[in-house]
């Protein structure tokens, strides 16, 4: 499928201004590191007005980021070539960077939230790498140059929090470009941008001579790429499918996986404290922080992975006992349940169950004419009039084809069965609606009581004769009764 006109032009014009950036004369710099970043506004603006009305949140944030960061340069451009400072960092354009990089920041996670809310098990996974390996930059890199700087604790602090956040979110965001493959262009593209961004701010950090408080150009590039990417994203046509829904990958934590993301969780006290091995002073921002942004990912991974098994194990043990089509309890469980309410001890305790056996006339001429997934319709009508006329204490189970049993409870079940038959009777003379048609069935029903050591199996076969009895008389549209 090729690319939109005004995407090529856009992503070659971009290309190429990042990459003829430094061949610029120094004081002409500014110019195209403003188209650029200028330059994305409209693109972002014209994905506000393209995408669905439950997307145009993300990429107005997105608009708000960009007239921030676009002010921020402008007051910066203004303190260096207006004013005359050597750097228009430490201005008022840190404030509006700041609250930029918060803009894109939330729309980072708007997209992790909204486009990856079946994945979750995969994103926490990939956050938790992000922040391992996050350790490691910040303990090996990091800390050293803000260290050799002699910045106070509070910019560490915060700069570490900086960091664990932008790196947190770009793993989560990866994981969500990688489920969704080659269909969500957009989605990599966004990536790339939130990825320059960052790595535009570790440049930043580490590159800034800590006497002049002066940055190399060469650290615009990364962020003048970011522009770049974010705004191809937002003119990609893929770009209104960013929000929605992705697909439910497998969430198999296997045993390679859980040692990797093991082996990544103990990076951080391990760098943090293996450096008194070294004799360097033990980094207890990262053992702290580190760990406290760590340890809530993997509580909640454990608990979804403990939600999924007690699920499954529902699921199962629903399976085991319901009948897949009515969702009534099953043969099995029928048996099972009237054992254990034949084996309560207590005086008169079995006098007061009755088992009715229930069977369908007229179940297969309309099952032959209309179809098996008429059939099934009717079955599901049959089952849900049935559970409707008994009480919450009484079992309605499919006992197998078009065979329903009853098992009731009551002081005085003769009445209890004779009320119940009254009630099926004005159900079953009311016609059904299958398969657009209106068809009539009856119900040949044998009614059983439980006496003194009556076993299961002994009353359930008893009112399955007595089914048999009602049979002889059975009516289309009625009730046939029949006691054992």
């Amino acid at each position: 499928m090729p690319l939109p006109r005004p995407l090529r032009w856009y992503a070659a014009t971009s290309l190429a201004l990042v990459a003829t950036y430094l061949a610029w004369p120094q004081d002409w710099r500014i110019v195209p590191f403003l188209l650029v970043t200028v330059g994305a506004v409209p693109a972002v603006l014209a994905a506000t007005l393209r995408t669905p009305r439950d997307a145009p949140l993300l990429w107005r944030t997105l608009l708000v980021a960009l007239v921030c960061f676009n002010a921020g340069n402008l007051v910066w451009i203004y303190h260096v070539y207006v004013a005359g400072r050597v750097t228009g960092d430490g201005t008022a354009a840190d404030g509006l960077f700041a609250l930029a990089g918060v803009l894109l920041l939330v729309a980072a996670v708007a997209v992790v939230v909204r486009r990856g809310r079946r994945d979750v098990g995969g994103i926490i996974d990939a956050a938790v790498v992000a922040l391992g390996f996050g350790g490691v930059l910040w303990s090996t890199v990091l800390l050293p140059q803000l260290a050799e700087a002699g910045a106070p604790m509070t910019r560490q602090l915060a700069l570490f929090v900086h960091v664990y956040v932008l790196l947190a979110t770009l793993g989560a965001m990866a994981r969500v470009a990688l489920v969704a493959g080659r269909t969500v262009i957009a989605l990599h593209l966004f990536v790339v941008a939130l990825a320059f961004a960052v790595g535009g701010h570790l440049a930043v950090t580490f590159a800034t001579d800590p006497v002049t408080g002066v940055r190399p150009d060469w650290t615009n590039m990364l962020f003048m790429a970011s522009y770049a990417a974010l705004g191809c994203a937002a003119l990609h046509p893929s770009a209104r499918l960013i929000t929605q829904p992705g697909p439910a990958p497998v969430d198999d934590l296997s045993t390679g996986r859980l040692v990797f993301l093991g082996a990544t969780i103990a990076l951080i006290p391990l760098i943090g404290g293996g450096r008194v091995v070294f004799g360097l002073p033990t980094d207890g921002v990262l053992i702290a922080l580190g760990s406290a942004a760590v340890i809530p990912l993997v509580m909640i991974r454990i608990a979804r992975l403990s939600g999924q098994r007690r699920r499954a194990e529902q699921a199962l043990v629903r399976a085991a006992t319901h009948d897949a089509l009515t969702g009534l309890p099953n043969r099995a469980a029928c048996l099972d349940r009237l054992t254990a309410d034949l084996a309560v001890p207590g005086p008169g305790q079995p006098a007061g169950l009755a088992v009715l056996f229930c069977d369908l006339d007229g179940f297969k001429p309309v099952n032959d004419r209309l179809g098996h997934a008429a059939g099934d319709t009717l079955l599901t009508a049959v089952a849900g009039r049935l559970r409707a006329c008994t009480r919450s204490v009484d079992l309605v189970a499919r006992f197998g084809g078009d065979e329903f049993v009853i098992v009731l409870h009551d002081a005085d079940p003769v009445t209890a069965a004779a009320v119940l038959c009254d009630r099926i009777r004005d159900v079953v003379l009311r016609p059904y609606a299958v398969d657009g048609e209106q068809v009539c069935v009856g119900l040949s029903v044998g009614v059983a009581y439980a006496g003194p050591d009556t076993t299961a199996d002994e009353v359930i076969g008893r009112a399955d004769l007595a089914m048999y009895a009602a049979k002889q008389s059975k009516a289309i549209g009625a009730l046939s009764l029949a006691t054992a």
